[in-house]
């Protein structure tokens, strides 16, 4: 975890207490998930999430200057519902802004090397396949643009 991203509640909540744009990131510490699930918990300087969530490599993950979901994974950008990786920006996926409370569950299928997202229990389909992870490990990824954005992890 970054220096301008605190911890709370058993480490399972998130927040951005400061910096400037795209310049925070979390790493998650399970290797390889089937899945795991985020809430969103608030917002309350821009209105919407510009967090980036999704899944990464341990290698070139930066924690302290983003840019991550560029360089370094594969993102749903909860700012519009686009796909983000490292190879650059995809086209429309989820179609929306997500809000205060959605959740979103990804999904990894390393054996056949997909990522989806599944968004408040309806499953959007695979939005990364052929992902080429070289045999890395993938954890959960999530890149900060804006403070006071905040998320917690969710059975």
């Amino acid at each position: 975890c970054c220096s301008t991203i605190t911890l709370t509640g058993n480490n399972l909540i998130a927040t951005r207490i400061s910096g400037n744009h795209i310049s925070g990131g979390v790493l998650g510490t399970i290797p390889n998930p089937k899945s795991f699930k985020v809430q969103l918990l608030a917002s309350p300087t821009y209105g919407s999430f510009y967090t980036m969530i999704g899944l990464a490599p341990k290698q070139n993950f930066k924690v302290n200057s983003g840019n991550n979901f560029s360089t370094c994974g594969w993102y749903l950008y909860c700012a519009n519902g686009h796909l983000w990786s490292q190879s650059g920006a995809n086209p429309p996926y989820h179609g929306s802004a997500l809000k205060v409370g959605q959740t979103i569950e990804v999904k990894y299928d390393k054996e056949n090397e997909r990522i989806s997202f599944v968004i408040d229990g309806v499953d959007r389909g695979v939005a990364f396949d052929n992902i080429n992870t070289q045999k890395l490990d993938l954890y959960p990824a999530f890149d900060y643009s804006y403070p006071n954005e905040s998320f917690q992890f969710v059975e």
